[in-house]
């Protein structure tokens, strides 16, 4: 089969497409053929070597949307049932320590299969798994919002930001997003809009709207220091505030926080890391979000760039956008 492969780290040049074996089925595995494969940044940081546990030679891609060609039960025989099943996944190691899905098959234990939305197109779908798995992650696991929850989320018009506006939106908290800027941009309804016009900006829009010290849970889906530090000065004082992080742009992967106004608040932070699901919870998340994107409470993509895996500079281009968030609208590999 065909497949991006990289045998060192270091620059996206290290890239290429290569023909290498099919893979071969354990019991309890499943073959997958690939119909799209989501581009994200950890797939870029992998190949250039910012993620030090990545190893080589290896197949990067963590997303993935296709149909079920193959799989074996628990003691090696045929698995009828899943065959012709159209499935999507994501997270775990795939792509970090084991091969992922920029190829033409992937093999996936059988216990994580989730079948897609049937009102997704696997374009679709491949896009928004893993962005979605974060934004879960951050929202259910580590910032556990709450109905009534006042929420902040810098970078609300990413893959990220949007999916866990849409997360918070659904437990009944009050949103409210930061956006670079509002021009050629129309937030969701239910998220009252932030322009970053000034070093104040969030505060500002905090105090108009009567909630200094009110604010119980920010989520930085963003990384830059000037809009996490004006957050802070909003939340709530009373050992209740919560804060997720999930990105920084430094190379040396710092930024200074207000640790007086950190520490007066009594404020919790947490880092979201997108592998810290097993497969199991992975497959029950996924589950839950296809079903309620086909009974319409979630939305899916408004759009998708598809990319030619057999293009390998448009290939190195989207990795490269990604990575630097030069397009607001999610790229994905067709193999």
């Amino acid at each position: 089969m065909q497949a991006l492969r990289f045998e060192k780290t270091g620059s996206l040049d290290n890239l290429s497409l290569a023909n290498i074996s099919k893979p071969s089925l354990a019991p309890g595995e499943a073959l997958v053929q690939v119909r799209a494969a989501g581009i994200n940044g950890s797939d870029a940081a992998a190949v250039l070597g910012i993620l030090p546990f990545v190893t080589t030679p290896r197949t990067p891609g963590r997303d993935f949307s296709g149909e079920v060609v193959g799989a074996l039960d628990n003691t090696g025989s045929p698995l009828q049932e899943w065959v012709g099943a159209e499935v999507w996944g994501t997270g775990s190691e795939r792509g970090f320590t084991s091969d992922g899905t920029f190829a033409e098959f992937v093999k996936v234990p059988v216990m994580a299969l989730s079948r897609k939305p049937e009102t997704l197109s696997h374009t679709e779908a491949a896009s928004m798994t893993l962005p979605w798995l974060c934004a879960w992650i951050t929202v259910d696991t580590l910032a556990n919002v709450k109905k009534g929850d006042n929420v902040i989320i810098i970078g609300a018009r990413g893959g990220i930001g949007s999916a866990a506006a849409q997360l918070c939106k659904d437990r009944g908290a009050r949103i409210f997003g930061t956006y670079t800027s509002l021009r050629d941009v129309t937030p969701p309804s239910y998220v009252t809009p932030i322009e970053l016009a000034s070093g104040t900006a969030i505060r500002d829009a905090i105090a108009k709207e009567g909630l200094q010290n009110k604010i119980d849970v920010l989520l930085d889906c963003a990384g830059y220091d000037k809009p996490f530090n004006d957050a802070l000065f909003t939340m709530t004082p009373v050992g209740t505030g919560r804060v997720v992080v999930m990105a920084t742009h430094a190379k040396d992967g710092s930024f200074p926080i207000n640790m007086r106004t950190f520490y007066t608040k009594a404020l919790t932070m947490k880092g979201m890391k997108s592998s810290m699901l097993n497969s199991v919870e992975i497959k029950e998340f996924l589950d839950e979000l296809s079903s309620k994107i086909d009974s319409g409470v979630f939305q899916g993509p408004k759009a998708v760039k598809t990319v030619d895996m057999r293009d390998m500079d448009a290939v190195r281009a989207a990795l490269q956008e990604i990575l630097t968030r030069a397009a607001h609208v999610r790229s994905v590999i067709v193999p």
